[in-house]
C-alpha cells in the first residue's frame, strides 16, 4: 500500500490532491439498500418486476402506518370508525449501486396509482455485507 495514502470509514483520501479516491474493491462493491412501502394490493406485481430485472433476494414485512393521509374513516354495521394505522407492505432488498435504478423505476412503475397513500422509497448506502455460510463479501454476498 502506498505511503501516501490515508484509510478512513468512507475509502481512501490522498494528502497530496485532498481528493477522495475509492479504493478498487469499495468501487466494485458499492451496494444500497432500498426500503419501499407499497400498498398490499401492487405487492406481487412489485415483487415480479424486481424479480425480472435482477433482484435475487427481498425481505418483506406487513406493516401499518400512515403519512400525510392520517388514515381515513370507515362505516361499519352503521357506525362510523377511525382507521388510522393502515396496512401496507415493506420491501427491503440490498443490491449492487448499477441496479438502483432501475430498482427504482420498476418500483415507482407496478406501485404506482397515482393517488395518496401509494408509499415511499428510502435509499441507504450500505458498506459491506457479509454471507455467513462462506463469509463471501460485498455484493458477491447478495
Amino acid at each position: 500500500m502506498s505511503a501516501d495514502l490515508i484509510q478512513f470509514p468512507g475509502g481512501w483520501l490522498t494528502p497530496a490532491s485532498g481528493n477522495l479516491a475509492y479504493n478498487a474493491k469499495r468501487g466494485k462493491n458499492s451496494m444500497t439498500k432500498i426500503e419501499a412501502i407499497i400498498q398490499p394490493s401492487r405487492f406481487e406485481a412489485v415483487k415480479e418486476a424486481l424479480t425480472d430485472m435482477g433482484v435475487d433476494g427481498m425481505t418483506v414485512f406487513e406493516v401499518r402506518g400512515h403519512g400525510r393521509q392520517k388514515g381515513h374513516t370507515e362505516t361499519y354495521r352503521g357506525r362510523e370508525y377511525s382507521v388510522d394505522l393502515l396496512p401496507k407492505v415493506k420491501i427491503e432488498m440490498v443490491v449492487a449501486d448499477n441496479l438502483v435504478d432501475p430498482a427504482i423505476d420498476a418500483i415507482i412503475k407496478t406501485a404506482a396509482t397515482g393517488k395518496i397513500g401509494d408509499g415511499k422509497i428510502f435509499l441507504s448506502k450500505v458498506d459491506e455485507a457479509i454471507r455467513i455460510r462462506n463469509q463471501d463479501r460485498g455484493v458477491a454476498a447478495l
